[in-house]
């Protein structure tokens, strides 16, 4: 596209409307096959995201604007436009000042403006509202129509530079990589600087990244690496965003976070078992569903869970059996075990009492009963494990 096109137009007399009218909400511009969204508040842009790289820019604005940032992201509310969040509370907290804060919403700006402008067309949607980050707060952060306009034009320029060097094939978050089968690393002439070359074109580090390393225009660097992607030196290839920090702090959290007591359901009947999940995992425990257990008894001992709940009445063997069975071996000793059966009578309950049972519950399961006898015996176990004397007094 080039920077007359109707869409470049639109867009400029767009952004001049929303500063004039002082409007709060979302301008979604929508592509071929993606979309970008400039958030406004007041007439002012708050943020944009879009396209394919929104991580990898927020860290690319930062290194170079602010290198020394070190953001909390703990502290963030959600994960609406959580960039804004981070720069207001480096803002209040004097780790940032408002003019590498606007820096690092302009460089995100400029590489979103850029992708736009690459597109063959793109249309314009606006929506009067949107989850608003807390601007009021810091009112002069927001970039204002001037600003963006700057940031606007000087994208123009880098785009028509792009143009011009016959560059419209390549997308800056591609990422260059130093083909092997090339002969260029297999040739024992090979200069060591080309060598090094292969660690930084390793196909993670996209030409924006570049740009940034070498200090240089992403357009000159690009003209210069586009000589060796033509002599099938060099290829660029798409690569994957990064994993957003909240989603980096989530993966750490849940890493050490101990594991929920696993409970096994051993019951021929696959109903049963879909039952007590549904009861269990909401509740935060895992579930280890049994319905064969002579082929799975090993998977069983594996995994050792906490609690069992078994079927009285299955086949071969039979809850009784089994339950005997169990308490004759080490693993499962002391392990709860609690019968289910729909059979809820006295010559049950005497005869599971003598197979070394822990409790009886009724089939059914209703879900407060189960969840309470999870806690009494999860709870009592954990607390004071006793030895299996055979003879357990049942509810």
């Amino acid at each position: 596209m080039t920077t007359d096109a109707p869409g470049c137009a639109n867009l400029t007399k767009t952004l001049a409307e929303l500063s004039a009218k002082c409007e709060t909400g979302k301008l979604t511009l929508l592509g071929n096959d993606r979309q970008w969204h400039l958030y406004f508040i007041l007439g002012r842009l708050v943020h944009a995201t879009g396209g394919d790289h929104r991580v990898r820019r927020w860290y690319r604005a930062t290194k170079q604007c602010c290198p020394d940032f070190t953001a909390d992201f703990s502290q963030i509310s959600g994960s609406n436009l959580w960039e804004y969040q981070l720069l207001q509370k480096g803002i209040s907290q004097a780790k940032l000042s408002l003019y590498q804060a606007k820096a690092v919403i302009g460089s995100i700006l400029r590489e979103v403006f850029f992708t736009i402008l690459a597109e063959d067309n793109f249309t314009c949607q606006w929506s009067a509202s949107f989850r608003q980050p807390t601007a009021q707060k810091l009112p002069s952060l927001p970039l204002s129509c001037k600003e963006v306009e700057q940031v606007l034009q000087k994208t123009k320029i880098l785009w028509q530079q792009w143009q011009e060097m016959g560059l419209s094939h390549l997308a800056p978050d591609q990422a260059p990589i130093l083909l092997r089968n090339s002969g260029l690393l297999n040739n024992p002439s090979t200069p060591q600087t080309i060598l090094s070359l292969s660690q930084l074109f390793n196909g993670q580090n996209t030409l924006w990244d570049l740009a940034l390393r070498k200090k240089q225009s992403v357009t000159v660097l690009t003209r210069t690496l586009h000589y060796f992607v033509g002599q099938g030196i060099i290829e660029v290839r798409t690569v994957p965003d990064l994993a957003s920090p909240m989603e980096q702090l989530r993966l750490v959290e849940n890493a050490c976070k101990t594991p929920k007591p696993l409970i096994a359901c051993i019951d021929d009947s696959p109903v049963v078992c879909a039952s007590l999940e549904a009861i269990l995992v909401p509740a935060g425990y895992r579930v280890l569903k049994i319905q064969d257990p002579l082929r799975q008894m090993s998977n069983m001992v594996e995994q050792e869970p906490a609690l069992i709940f078994m079927d009285l009445i299955m086949p071969d063997p039979t809850g009784y059996a089994l339950c005997s069975f169990l308490r004759k071996t080490s693993v499962f000793r002391n392990t709860p075990i609690v019968i289910l059966t729909g059979y809820d009578g006295m010559v049950e309950r005497a005869r599971t009492k003598f197979t070394g049972a822990t409790d009886f519950l009724s089939k059914p399961p209703e879900p407060k009963k189960v969840l309470a006898v999870v806690q009494k015996h999860l709870k009592a176990n954990s607390a004071s494990p006793l030895p299996f004397t055979g003879r357990v007094a049942l509810a």
